[in-house]
C-alpha cells in the first residue's frame, strides 16, 4: 500500500524511468528542418504568421512544425490553453520530429499551469519516441526533467540531472548549469546530502563537500572561507574550485560588512519572560560559539518602556548596526514607521507585512511548515486534502492558513471540519470527513425502500489523498485509529510541528502514531537524539534565537546573493522579496517508537514494495 492512494500509482509507473538518473544515449542524426531552424525563420515567432503557414501545408506531417511554432508563440504570450489545444490536435498525434518537441512544450505548459506530475508524464512520452535518440535531444530531456524535479522540490534527482548535464553541455551553457546545480544542492536537506554522498556521478562529492562547508554554522564566515580555500587548493581542477559559487565570493568580503554591534530587543520582564530567555539563550550560544569575532551586544528589555518607540530609540543610541527584535506583534506593527538605515530583524510577523527597506521578519510561522508539507505531498502526486482540527482558536487559525496557502497554490481542499474533543465528537467528525455518514444514510434509505435487511458495508470517500490534522499528540492518537476503523487506513495524516508537543509515552501503541507525518526543526531532532529534557516549545525558541543572530551577521550575503540559503537550527533559510526569511523544516514520522525521517517511514517502505 502506497503513502498516497493507489489511484495515483499508474502515473508514477509511467514516469518511473524518468526519475532514475541513467544517462540517455544519442544515436541517429536528425534530417530535415528542425523546430530550432523554424524558430529562426522569418515571422515564425508570430502566432498568426506561423498558423497561416501551417494551414497552407499539404500534409499533417508538413504542417506539424508550423503548428508547433504557433503554439510556442502562444506560450510566450502565456496563452497556455490555446497552445495546448494546438499541440494536442496538430502536433502530438503526428509522427514527425515535431512530435518530440511538442511533448517538451506540453511539459513546459504543464509547469506553467502548476501541474508538475503532468509535466513529468509529457516528458516521459517524449523520451519514448525514436526522435529522443537524436543528437541534442537527450540534453533537452535532461534539462526539462531537471526543471520538473525542481518544481516538485525533488532536489536529489534535480542534482543528479544537473550533474549529468555538466558532463554533456557545450562550454557556453556550462555557467548557467553550474548555477542551477548549486541552487539545487543548497536546497538539499542534510539527510539528502548524506544520501547522495558516494554516488557514482563524477565530481558530485566535491560539490557536496563545498555545500557542507557552508552548513557548518559553528564556524565563523572567515573560517568557512578558509576551509573552502583549503579545499580549493586540494581540488584545483574541480569546477567548484575553478568557478567558486557566488556565496563564497561574497563571503570572502563578508567580515568587512559584518556588524560591529548588535542590539537585541526582547520582553524580558512580563508574561513573555520565559520565551524571551529561551531566545536569548540561543543568541548567546551562537555568540560565544564564535569567540574570534564578537561584536558588541546590547540587551534591551522592551517591558521596561511605556512606549516601544522609546526602546527602539535606545537601540539606535547604543550605536547598534543591526537590531534583533522585537517579539510582540503590536511592537512589530510599529517598525514600519521606525526602521530607516539600521537593518532590523523582527522575531514575529503580521498577516500583512509592509515592505520596508532594512526591515526583515524571521519567526516560527506555521505557514512554512504547511508549505513544506504540501511540497512533500506533491512529490507523491497527492493534492486533494481535507482539514480536521480541534475547536481551539489557534487550531482554527491554522486551518485558515492551510486553506489560504492551498488556494494560492491551486491545491484542492475538499472539506474542512472542526470537532468537539470528546469520543463522540471525534467519531462523528471523522465519519463526516470521510463521508461514511452519507454512505450509512444511503444504506438506511435502501433498507427503508426495500423493506429488507441489506448486507452492505459503509465505505469512505475515494477522492481524498491526505488529511491535514491540527491538534496535539494525545488527540492525534485518538484520531488515527478512527481513520483506520472507518476504512481509511491508507490515508496518511499530515500535521505541523504543533502536534509534536511531547515525546510519546512508553505505552503508546505504534499503530496509533506511525502514520502521522509532521514537521520539526533540525535543532529539536538533534536534541531528541541526546534525550534533552527541555520542553520542545522552548527548544524551538532557542533555535530561533540562535538563527536570528546568525542571520544578523549574514545579511550582506542575502542582500548580494538572491539565491542564498543557510542550513541552520530552524531549517534551510531563504529570504524572499518581501523581506521575510522562510525556512524549510524536516519532515518526520514515528516508526517503532523512534522519530525518523519521513522518507524512511512505513508508507515509503510500502511504496517501495
Amino acid at each position: 500500500m502506497s503513502l498516497f492512494r493507489s489511484r495515483i500509482i499508474p502515473l508514477s509507473l509511467v514516469t518511473l524511468s524518468l526519475i532514475g538518473c541513467g544517462a540517455i544515449e544519442t544515436s541517429v542524426p536528425s534530417s530535415g528542418m528542425t523546430n530550432a531552424q523554424l524558430e529562426q525563420g522569418s515571422g515564425l515567432s508570430d502566432y498568426n504568421y506561423a498558423l497561416a503557414q501551417a494551414q497552407a501545408q499539404s500534409t499533417p506531417e508538413l504542417a506539424a512544425p508550423f503548428y508547433w511554432a504557433a503554439a510556442k508563440a502562444l506560450v510566450v504570450d502565456e496563452q497556455y490553453l490555446q497552445a495546448r489545444t494546438l499541440l494536442e490536435t496538430h502536433v502530438l498525434p503526428v509522427r514527425s520530429p515535431s512530435q518530440f518537441d511538442g511533448y517538451l512544450l506540453m511539459s513546459d505548459i504543464a509547469l506553467a499551469q502548476d501541474t508538475p506530475m503532468l509535466a513529468l508524464q509529457m516528458l516521459s512520452q517524449a523520451a519514448e519516441l525514436p526522435y529522443a535518440d537524436r543528437p541534442g535531444n537527450n540534453i533537452k530531456v535532461l534539462q526539462q526533467r531537471a526543471k520538473v524535479m525542481a518544481s516538485l522540490d525533488n532536489w536529489p534527482n534535480a542534482v543528479k540531472d544537473f550533474m549529468q548535464l555538466s558532463l554533456m553541455l557545450p562550454a557556453d551553457q556550462q555557467e548557467q548549469n553550474r548555477s542551477d546545480l548549486w541552487l539545487a544542492i543548497q536546497n538539499l536537506t542534510d539527510n539528502e546530502v548524506s544520501d547522495l554522498e558516494g554516488n557514482q556521478l563524477p565530481l558530485l562529492d566535491g560539490w557536496l563537500d563545498v555545500s557542507k562547508i557552508l552548513r557548518q554554522q559553528s564556524l565563523t564566515v572567515e573560517q568557512q572561507v578558509a576551509e573552502f580555500q583549503s579545499w580549493q587548493q586540494l581540488h584545483s581542477s574541480h569546477p567548484a574550485a575553478v568557478n567558486p559559487p557566488l556565496d563564497f565570493q561574497i563571503m570572502a568580503s563578508l567580515e568587512q560588512n559584518m556588524p560591529t554591534s548588535i542590539a537585541v530587543m526582547l520582553p524580558m520582564s512580563k508574561e513573555l519572560k520565559v520565551a524571551s530567555e529561551s531566545i536569548l539563550n540561543g543568541i548567546l550560544q551562537q555568540y560565544y560559539a564564535n569567540s574570534d569575532v564578537q561584536p558588541n551586544l546590547y540587551i534591551i528589555d522592551t517591558d521596561q518602556y511605556t512606549q516601544f518607540s522609546q526602546a527602539y530609540l535606545t537601540a539606535l543610541e547604543s550605536g547598534a548596526e543591526t537590531i534583533i527584535g522585537p517579539l510582540r506583534k503590536q511592537n512589530v506593527a510599529q517598525l514600519a514607521d521606525l526602521v530607516q538605515d539600521v537593518p532590523t530583524i523582527a522575531l514575529n510577523q503580521l498577516e500583512n507585512n509592509r515592505i520596508i527597506p532594512n526591515l526583515y521578519h524571521f519567526s516560527l510561522n506555521v505557514s512554512d511548515d504547511i508549505r513544506e508539507l504540501m511540497a512533500f505531498a506533491k512529490k507523491q502526486g497527492a493534492e486533494n486534502s481535507a482539514i480536521l482540527s480541534m475547536e481551539s482558536t489557534w487550531a482554527l487559525r491554522q486551518s485558515d492558513q492551510f486553506k489560504e496557502i492551498a488556494q494560492q497554490t491551486n491545491l484542492p481542499v475538499l472539506t474542512s471540519i472542526s470537532y468537539d474533543n470528546t469520543p463522540n465528537g471525534r467519531a462523528q467528525a471523522v465519519k463526516k470527513l470521510l463521508q461514511v455518514d452519507e454512505s450509512e444514510a444511503r444504506i438506511r434509505s435502501i433498507q427503508q425502500w426495500t423493506q429488507q435487511d441489506v448486507e452492505s458495508t459503509p465505505r469512505a470517500r475515494r477522492d481524498l489523498d491526505y488529511v491535514y490534522y491540527i491538534g496535539k499528540l494525545d488527540d492525534a492518537k485518538q484520531i488515527r485509529p478512527l481513520l483506520n476503523f472507518y476504512f481509511a487506513e491508507d490515508i496518511p495524516m499530515l500535521a505541523s510541528q504543533t502536534i509534536h508537543d511531547k515525546t510519546p509515552s512508553s505505552n503508546s501503541k505504534s499503530e496509533d502514531i506511525e502514520r502521522i507525518i509532521f514537521t520539526e526543526l533540525p535543532a529539536v531532532l538533534e536534541s531528541a537524539e541526546q534525550h534533552s529534557n527541555t520542553p520542545f516549545v522552548l527548544q524551538r525558541l532557542t533555535a530561533l534565537g540562535n538563527d536570528s543572530y546568525l542571520l544578523a551577521k549574514r545579511l550582506a550575503l542575502f542582500a548580494n546573493v538572491k539565491s542564498a540559503k543557510v542550513s541552520a537550527r530552524t531549517g534551510i533559510i531563504t529570504l524572499d522579496d518581501d523581506g521575510i526569511f522562510n525556512r524549510r523544516p524536516n519532515i518526520v514520522t514515528y516508526k517503532q517508537g523512534e522519530l525518523i525521517d519521513a522518507k524512511e517511514s512505513y508508507f515509503a517502505q510500502k511504496e517501495k514494495e
